[in-house]
């Protein structure tokens, strides 16, 4: 088998493995090892300030996902219907926000005030809007996190159990994550569950000063990357085994 037509069947090994296991694992090893052998002022400071290691490594892997998302969308002649180029294209673009409003669009890392009339609205005073409504965050927020669990934990899942389930002219094979995207999903889900589980069963032993919400994030992030590159391997592989498949697109 080419490694193109390895690289179509969508079972992970379109991506490296740094990329789709040891990236989230190592990340999460990091956090959590930190947290439990750092003094607390220590772990504070090198990671939950907002330039810290997981503050800075959500958008700087949101930019390397906008990156795969920009090169997908170049090549959406290959997929087999319209709308899903543009499907690609939120994506991105939901990744461009993710990334800009972690960062308060730069706030953070130039360090400008902010304009009186955000000052008033925004519940933390920041160049951003997320922290405007709940409709800017929350909500979004939630959205992800279905898509996260619903199609890169059980989805995925399932079709690694059962195998290629999905025809690769068909939307379902390109619009659903693949297993590439399983381990950061899976991460992503678990990380967020002791905070859970302790607002449910009130266990005091937990560690409740572990900033869960940040660290399903940069999970998050993860994800949208091996989501983004996954397609655009594919779609390169798509350009190698089915000589002019790019040159148009199917109408949906």
């Amino acid at each position: 088998m080419s490694r193109a037509a390895a690289i179509l069947r969508n079972d992970g090994s379109e991506l490296s493995p740094w990329v789709r296991l040891w990236l989230p694992l190592g990340l999460a090893a990091v956090v959590y090892g930190a947290f439990f052998s750092l003094a607390r002022p220590a772990y504070e400071y090198w990671f939950e300030r907002e330039l810290g290691v997981v503050e800075l490594a959500t958008p700087l892997i949101l930019v390397f996902a906008i990156v795969y998302g920009v090169r997908a969308f170049r090549r959406r002649a290959g997929l087999p219907a319209a709308w899903l180029g543009y499907w690609l294209l939120l994506v991105t673009a939901g990744c461009v926000y993710f990334a800009g409003e972690d960062l308060s669009w730069g706030q953070h890392l130039a360090g400008w005030e902010t304009p009186e009339r955000l000052k008033d609205i925004n519940d933390q005073q920041e160049t951003n809007i997320h922290n405007i409504s709940s409709w800017f965050d929350q909500k979004p927020r939630l959205l992800l996190e279905l898509w996260v669990v619903i199609g890169g934990i059980l989805v995925a899942g399932w079709r690694r159990w059962r195998g290629e389930i999905f025809a690769r002219d068909g939307w379902a094979y390109w619009f659903w994550p693949g297993f590439a995207c399983f381990p950061a999903a899976l991460l992503g889900f678990l990380v967020k569950l002791p905070e859970r589980i302790k607002t449910v069963f009130d266990i005091a032993s937990l560690p409740t000063d572990l900033r869960y919400s940040e660290l399903q994030e940069l999970m998050f992030a993860v994800f949208l990357l091996c989501y983004l590159a996954s397609n655009y391997r594919r779609l390169l592989a798509v350009a190698i085994t089915q000589p002019g498949a790019g040159d148009f697109v199917k109408k949906a």
